[in-house]
């Protein structure tokens, strides 16, 4: 892995041949012992070899990949990382399933986020075993997102179900939309218990100009005491912002169709405001949680613009790239968002596909990136 990500961010052919070398002997032990998946989930330590094994080989698709001149996003459905989360799924399943089963390992938590992730981007629904967090370790704050993001991705796919049909139906689109409606006030019930040292504050800086630019996208800017702690609130602002988008799908719907009444009109104004409001946020978050920025004061200062805002002027250091891969990704994906918008947030994904040697990243600006 480490040889696929240096040949990567350092474009050194060398070290990617020996990394593909060095991963078919790798596929190849593992495809020798896929038979034996029901004695390795016994032993902790098998299973998680077993997990990590998958991850890695995954994770080497995803780094290596580029695409052909005739690659589309069909072709990135097809990819052959997914077959490496199917074989994942498989694993979990037969773990969960299992009569004598173990408490949850690490591996086995992060293993069935990837899944949760995975799924979205497939249009694929969560199997009823997958779906109770508590079951793979997941616990406190996280547990809360958990619930969020797996309503979300049961919800996206009944929604794209609903737009593949000939007929519409509206009374199943007003259903899909209450459900979005459940979701959006989970997920601020979920925030609303952030910690106090989690509190992020904003600065405007008009004359930082010109806007948008690479990793400041507008005057405004979120600046925390934490990377990690602008970290979990881009995970609120990605989720709220995929989950306003659904409900705005499903009004868009009800209203084309003339169904719409003074409450969905309401309610689509509503949706709108807030979407673009997360945009911002979002956005306003990339350059401090990047590590680009650190704001000097104390956090509860009753007035935020007194507090001094100053560049670090370093490079951004591809585990603090990471803290931001997901959520970045959910902005690239989102169909209804303005041109220009998505195209700073895939630009700023494409970049951190360059930093963190991740490929299949770079290709976000191509012009040949899928939507949900």
């Amino acid at each position: 892995m480490a040889l696929a990500v240096f040949s990567q961010t350092h474009r050194h052919k060398p070290t990617a041949i020996e990394a593909s070398r060095r991963y078919q002997s790798l596929l190849g032990i593992v495809q020798a012992r896929v038979g034996q998946v029901g004695r390795c989930i016994s032993n902790e330590a098998d299973l998680d070899a077993c997990l990590l094994a998958i991850f890695f080989m995954a994770r080497y698709e995803t780094v290596m990949f580029w695409p052909t001149e005739h690659f589309s996003p069909v072709a990135l459905a097809l990819m052959q990382d997914w077959s490496h989360h199917d074989g994942a799924m498989a694993v979990l399943k037969t773990w969960f399933q299992s009569s004598d089963r173990k408490p949850a390992t690490f591996l086995v938590k992060h293993t069935r986020r990837g899944l949760i992730k995975c799924s979205l981007l497939r249009n694929l629904p969560l199997p009823d075993w997958l779906l109770d967090g508590s079951q793979f370790g997941e616990v406190g704050l996280e547990l809360g997102y958990d619930r969020h993001i797996v309503g979300v991705v049961n919800l996206h796919y009944d929604m794209k179900s609903l737009l593949a049909r000939t007929e519409l139906d509206i009374t199943e689109a007003e259903i899909l939309n209450d459900e979005a409606n459940r979701l959006l006030e989970q997920l601020d019930d979920w925030v609303a218990k952030f910690p106090q040292a989690w509190s992020f504050r904003q600065h405007d800086f008009p004359d930082f100009g010109p806007w948008p630019r690479k990793h400041f996208f507008s005057p405004t800017l979120y600046t925390f005491d934490k990377p990690a702690y602008g970290a979990a609130w881009a995970l609120y602002f990605a989720a709220r912002m995929l989950t306003s988008s659904i409900s705005l799908r499903l009004l868009g719907l009800i209203h084309d169709d003339g169904s719409s009444s003074p409450l969905h009109r309401h309610q689509l104004l509503d949706s709108s405001q807030s979407f673009q409001q997360m945009i911002e946020s979002l956005a306003a978050t990339v350059p401090c949680c990047l590590g680009l920025f650190t704001a000097s004061g104390h956090h509860n200062s009753a007035d935020n613009q007194s507090m001094t805002l100053a560049s670090t002027k370093r490079v951004v250091q591809p585990h603090l790239a990471n803290l931001l891969v997901w959520c970045l990704t959910l902005a690239s994906i989102i169909p209804v968002m303005d041109q220009g918008q998505q195209a700073w947030f895939r630009s700023e994904l494409a970049e951190l596909g360059r930093l963190t040697g991740t490929g299949i990243l770079e290709t976000a600006e191509t012009g040949q990136w899928g939507s949900l």
